[in-house]
């Protein structure tokens, strides 16, 4: 600054300069945040991305795995002998669930296939139900639902469910497979119709015997009024629907899930329901006339759970 108090050019220019050396550090400052946030972001997002398509990666070949398991045990199924039927279904359920057993029935009795266990089956209400529907039964794990014997082999926390699948053979269950601590049913629902079909298909009509419970209702006297091919058929054909229904729960999990969620299960399995329609109609409905579209039951009952809303505005509904 001079002697008349103006500044001097030079005192002008230093001041213009620091100003604009704290302009760009400002400036660099805010730009490094910027750039660090973003690369810190950049990362996190590939970090984020690769670490979600290794666990997709890893879902995937765990399911395929389990995939191939299952086929393994549908392959032997179809090949063993009818001796080995019920080892080979509890051999391939293990998987599936904490604790399992598989039961026959002697009159009212029911025992395990391995002789470790023995008790009155009318001591199981859930048992009786699962003889009497031919369906698999969900229950509570408890004396009073699967009987004393059975829910002492099991020890199942409180609260804990039991899982019922009757192995049906010619519209008689033979065995059933008791699970508690389940982590995947349609797997072994699917094991136990294949069990069910594999005996069907290695006993004459002739040697099949009723093997229900002593509470066991008898069958309508519609049912006994068929020829016994046609009851033959019907049987068959309500395997082959619950057979077809759980193959697309457990091969098409996702978008049973989807459909169910959007109200349109036809609009997500179309092509598989499509097809299971067309197997359906050639070989059960087309050979008798008094046959009953098992599979839309089943599709209605086993994936919509009998809210006919859920399979969709297209769905094609039965086929008679």
């Amino acid at each position: 600054m001079n002697e008349s108090g103006a500044l001097t050019w030079r005192e002008v220019v230093d001041k213009y300069h620091s100003g604009l050396i704290d302009e760009l550090s400002v400036r660099l400052d805010s730009d490094l945040r910027d750039a660090v946030s973003g690369a810190v972001a950049a990362a996190l997002t590939q970090a984020n991305a690769q670490a979600a398509l290794e666990l997709k990666q890893a879902s995937d070949e765990a399911r395929q795995a389990q995939i191939e398991s299952l086929n393994q045990v549908l392959r032997r199924l179809r090949t063993t002998g009818q001796e080995r039927i019920l080892d080979l279904v509890a051999e391939g359920c293990t998987a599936y669930a904490r604790q399992l057993v598989v039961l026959v029935f002697e009159s009212n009795q029911a025992r395990s296939i391995n002789g470790g266990l023995s008790f009155d089956a009318s001591s199981a209400p859930a048992i009786v139900a699962a003889v009497e529907s031919l369906d698999p039964v969900v229950a509570l794990s408890t004396e009073g639902e699967i009987s004393p014997a059975l829910a002492a082999a099991f020890d199942s926390a409180p609260g804990e469910k039991a899982y019922l699948f009757p192995i049906v053979a010619r519209h008689s269950v033979i065995a059933m497979l008791v699970a508690s601590g389940v982590t995947a049913s349609a797997p072994v629902e699917l094991l136990c119709e294949a069990a069910g079909m594999r005996f069907e298909a290695s006993t004459p009509p002739e040697a099949s015997t009723q093997k229900h419970t002593g509470s066991a209702k008898p069958q309508p006297r519609a049912w006994d009024d068929l020829d016994v091919e046609v009851q033959r058929l019907h049987v068959q054909a309500q395997r082959m629907a619950r057979l077809r229904v759980a193959e697309m729960r457990l091969y098409h999990e996702n978008e049973v899930k989807s459909g169910t969620a959007a109200g349109d299960i036809y609009g997500a399995l179309r092509n598989e329901i499509d097809a299971a329609r067309d197997q359906f109609l050639q070989t059960f409905l087309s050979k008798s006339s008094t046959m009953v579209d098992y599979l839309h039951l089943e599709i209605l009952r086993s994936l919509a759970h009998d809210d006919d809303r859920l399979l969709g505005h297209y769905y094609p509904g039965p086929m008679v």
